[in-house]
């Protein structure tokens, strides 16, 4: 008896000291994400970084200063967790960031939403076929969301993806349609209902949803016609165009504008009219008419945003 009681304190003092190691691990590993975050924000962001984003994204150059750096984190952040690998191409410091940009646009209202369904994004050096290939007849795909054995993988058309890009007025973004895919997604289901979105809306958007998909077989809407393949590719072909063209579609398609404001609790178009309203206030005294304007729009200055002012 005198024996166990002298181990007990011992004992009692061994398994407290196993149970704080045990306690300490478990906080390392889960806080380990947020660890290396801290340390990965701690870099400062490289400037010819910024110098592509303003060339290439017009979303990013419609935010503010405060906007701009939080933009600028999101794109560190998911650089640093998420691998971007070219499958017989090259992945520049432009393919890194426009794939960067495509997932953070959509998000950006969330800021706690994270991509817990990806881990690869491939990039292909053209468009492929159902089976991946690169050469021959029937290539067709610029980007696919993988599933089964391809589950966690994105795969984007490099050439597609800078287009998407440069052209920053068509309502068409690859970039942005597959990582909506990713969104739909979250919930384990492709549905064509976001993940973001409250379910007590569900029905009302579904409706919206096919009457514009209607709208769209009977010609008489401007929505790209491959939205009405099925509900799941509506969602990503109207978020393309909600992003990229927000003022159009506000105008010609109200109700459907407002869903997705919040759907992604944005507002572009605000967003966009007060950047140019910023860019005119500095640049006006420099504007010729004939100068093309500078909201991207492709449009002369005089045909654009001068009427607007």
């Amino acid at each position: 008896v005198s024996i166990v009681q002298e181990l007990s304190p011992r004992l009692s003092l061994i398994l407290s000291v196993l149970a704080f190691l045990v306690s300490y691990k478990v906080f390392r590993i889960s806080t380990a994400k947020y660890r290396r975050r801290d340390a990965v924000l701690q870099q400062k962001f490289p400037p010819h970084w910024r110098i592509i984003l303003n060339e290439y994204v017009l979303y990013y150059s419609t935010l503010n200063e405060a906007e701009k750096r939080r933009f600028e984190q999101k794109i560190q952040i998911f650089l640093d967790e998420k691998r971007i690998t070219g499958i017989k191409t090259d992945v520049d410091d432009t393919v890194r960031l426009l794939v960067a940009s495509s997932a953070i646009i959509p998000i950006f209202g969330f800021p706690e939403w994270e991509y817990d369904n990806l881990g690869e994004v491939l990039i292909y050096a053209s468009s492929f076929d159902k089976t991946f290939r690169q050469e021959g007849k029937g290539r067709f795909i610029t980007g696919m969301v993988g599933n089964g054995a391809m589950s966690g993988m994105m795969i984007l058309s490099k050439p597609a993806l800078i287009q998407g890009f440069v052209n920053a007025k068509d309502g068409r973004n690859v970039g942005i349609h597959e990582f909506v895919h990713l969104i739909d997604s979250a919930d384990g289901i492709f549905d064509g209902i976001p993940s973001l979105y409250s379910k007590q809306y569900a029905i009302p958007w579904m409706h919206r949803m096919h009457e514009e998909m209607q709208a769209i077989i009977d010609g008489e809407s401007n929505i790209n016609a491959y939205g009405t393949t099925n509900e799941v590719e509506f969602f990503a072909v109207a978020s393309e165009y909600f992003f990229e063209h927000p003022e159009d579609m506000a105008k010609e398609h109200p109700q459907l504008y407002s869903m997705l404001r919040h759907i992604f609790n944005q507002h572009p178009l605000e967003q966009f009219k007060m950047a140019i309203k910023t860019m005119l206030g500095t640049k006006a005294k420099k504007l010729g008419r004939n100068s093309p304007c500078p909201c991207g729009s492709g449009k002369k200055y005089k045909r654009c945003c001068l009427k607007k002012r």
